[in-house]
């Protein structure tokens, strides 16, 4: 099997593809991969993160989950699966995310942890996670939404839609897809022409790294 969250670096940018079809449903083994694929390299300034296929990521593969024998091994999945995405959420240089299909679960967390979301139409996130008796996400999308709607999107579990969350201020271009690799090329370009310091502040590590922290927690109680 080839890997199924590709990594290239080029021209200080790393970019992080998530590909395991049809749907890029998570198993640990993206989600290890993905723990691997943040732990940059000093020259990486940006990462630009995205999937294949028309899916950004189904989120937990339940076939992985749903075969552990106990709620002991359930648990014990639940944080280590956690590194993998508090990871991505604790990256210290600004993410660039392509959400050109529906994020669901630990998919849509990802995709939420970057700083800049360029969507098209088909874009959407969904946090089913309650639903499924976890209560786990709540932490890495703070800010992402208004409490409000962030509320019903946990409680419903109802895909939000791109245009809702630009509205909402999660996605902050939605783009027809043939304008799509246009539009990330130039705001790579963009980025990268901004000092060290100047992407740290737009980062916000220390935030981050907060937001990280308390999501690991929120990961070692969520099915008490």
């Amino acid at each position: 099997m080839g890997a199924t969250v590709t990594v290239e670096d080029r021209d200080g940018v790393r970019h992080v593809t998530i590909d395991r079809p049809p749907v890029n449903a998570l198993t640990m083994v993206e989600y290890d991969a993905l723990g691997a694929a943040f732990a940059l390299d000093p020259r990486v300034r940006v990462v630009c993160l995205r999937s294949t296929g028309p899916v950004f990521s189904a989120g937990q593969d339940l076939r992985e989950l749903g075969g552990l024998g106990t709620d002991d091994e359930r648990s014990t999945y639940l944080v280590r699966a956690a590194e993998g995405v508090a990871a991505v959420a604790a990256c210290p240089v600004p993410i660039v995310a392509v959400l050109d299909g529906a994020a669901v679960g630990a998919g849509a967390l990802i995709a939420a942890s970057a700083d800049i979301v360029l969507a098209t139409p088909e874009g959407s996130i969904a946090l089913p996670e309650v639903r499924h008796g976890v209560r786990l996400g709540r932490a890495l999308m703070a800010g992402s939404l208004p409490e409000p709607l962030l509320t019903y999107a946990f409680a419903t579990g109802i895909p939000l839609d791109a245009q809702r969350l630009h509205g909402a201020g999660l996605v902050a271009e939605v783009l027809a897809p043939e304008d799509l690799e246009v539009r990330v090329a130039a705001l790579l370009e963009d980025l990268l022409a901004l000092s060290d310091a100047g992407l740290t502040w737009l980062r916000r590590p220390a935030l981050r790294a907060a937001r990280a922290r308390e999501y690991r927690e929120e990961a070692r109680h969520a099915t008490d």
